[in-house]
């Protein structure tokens, strides 16, 4: 069996093998990706039977125990990648004389990019601190599968629509950076999948890739379960990083404490929505045992260099939870779509679940309090009363 996906590339691309210096498209990466998707189906095709999911992951895939993948993929690009934009130089909306990109997507980028400019240090806003591959364009992944019956395959199909209509690859993927757009997929030169061109359509494909079968509790990793949500945000703008920006600054908005009380490069006051995390950090809160609500975005969650400005799991096999927020551009026709998925799962291991807050060992709140803040965001973009970027809609689907 051969299946044949071609993915559309539509923002800038974090991706390098050993020489951190020259991005670059790598298999190693895609296939990363495309596993990560099919385990996230996995969870409610499988009941969430983790024994199952292993089994049936290890038998396609392959493991160190149970035997080379029964696949081989090889990566072919379909149209020239965009120059690569060296580390140092400004990332720009596009990749022709666009200005730089905003500071909502600057945000987005940290780690990956400068969110603002240091005059003292010759450091300029959007200044690369790792290269990457300007977008857009299109490679093709081509699948050959060996001894597959029907629910194998439908299982890659599926696992490789998912990553072109909610997620991306490299650095910042969950981001919405690396955007992947899947535009065709084909199984034995047969086309299998047609591209939505619409907001509806693209709600339709969100919707089919959920199943219907409720597992009762919550996944044991990030999974997409009967808990998931999916948000979509669209507003006139045509460029994908233009998009980026305002789901940005919106997400600024929302959760920054700022500088001074000012947010967007000095631009707006804060709207102070998490005033006891911040109390708590700065020692307002002495003896409180709590820990701050937007760890929900991930850990860690820093407001400083210091030990006691630090919040880290407490187990130190864990250095690190990743955002369960996920952010995908996506194209429908010529116009960008934000998907926004919210995809919650146990927070951080069973019985290894204490946070580090300032050296301070807190237990971690149950998930369903955990999270409030990521629904709180979701249905504040909801609410055209609240959201405060101009001209977008927004509907959530399945709703």
């Amino acid at each position: 069996m051969r299946i044949d996906a071609t993915y559309r590339v539509v923002t800038p691309l974090f991706c390098a093998g050993t020489d951190p210096n020259r991005a670059e498209l790598r298999l190693s990466g895609f296939k990363g990706a495309l596993r990560f998707w099919w385990r996230a189906l996995a969870w409610r095709r499988c009941g969430g039977n983790l024994k199952a999911i292993q089994q049936e992951e290890d038998a396609l895939f392959g493991s160190a125990g149970g035997g080379q993948s029964r696949l081989i993929m090889r990566l072919t690009s379909t149209s020239h990648p965009q120059p690569m934009v060296n580390r140092g130089k400004v990332l720009t909306v596009s990749a022709g004389n666009g200005s730089v990109i905003g500071e909502g997507a600057r945000y987005l980028g940290y780690g990956v990019m400068e969110a603002f400019a240091r005059q003292k240090k010759g450091i300029n806003a959007g200044e690369l601190t790792r290269a990457c591959l300007h977008a857009p364009f299109e490679f093709t992944v081509q699948l050959r599968a060996r001894d597959l019956n029907e629910s194998q395959l439908s299982s890659l199909r599926q696992a490789s629509v998912a990553l072109g209509v909610l997620g991306g690859m490299g650095a910042k993927s969950r981001k919405g950076y690396g955007s992947l757009v899947l535009r065709s997929l084909r199984g034995d030169g047969v086309e299998r999948w047609c591209p939505p061109h619409d907001i509806a359509g693209l709600g339709k494909e969100i919707s089919g890739l959920s199943g219907d079968r409720v597992v009762p509790v919550l996944p044991a990793f990030t999974a997409v379960s009967d808990r998931t949500r999916h948000v979509l945000l669209w507003s006139p703008k045509k460029e994908p990083l233009e998009l980026l920006d305002i789901v940005g600054r919106e997400l600024v908005r929302y959760r920054s404490w700022g500088h001074n009380g000012r947010i967007l490069g000095g631009k707006f006051d804060s709207e102070r929505n998490f005033k006891d995390d911040h109390d708590l950090m700065k020692g307002h809160m002495l003896g409180h045992p709590a820990h701050p609500r937007r760890i929900a975005f991930g850990l860690p969650h820093n407001y400083g260099k210091r030990k006691d400005q630090q919040v880290n799991p407490h187990d130190r096999d864990f250095d690190r939870r990743a955002s369960p927020l996920f952010i995908h551009i996506h194209e429908c026709g010529d116009s960008p779509v934000a998907v926004l998925s919210f995809l919650p799962a146990r927070f951080l291991p069973e019985k290894r679940s204490a946070i580090s807050v300032g050296g301070r060992k807190v237990a971690q709140k149950p998930e369903k309090e955990l999270y409030r803040p990521i629904h709180d965001f979701l249905d504040r973009l909801l609410d055209r009363g609240q959201r405060r970027e101009s001209s977008t809609d927004v509907i959530e689907v399945g709703s």
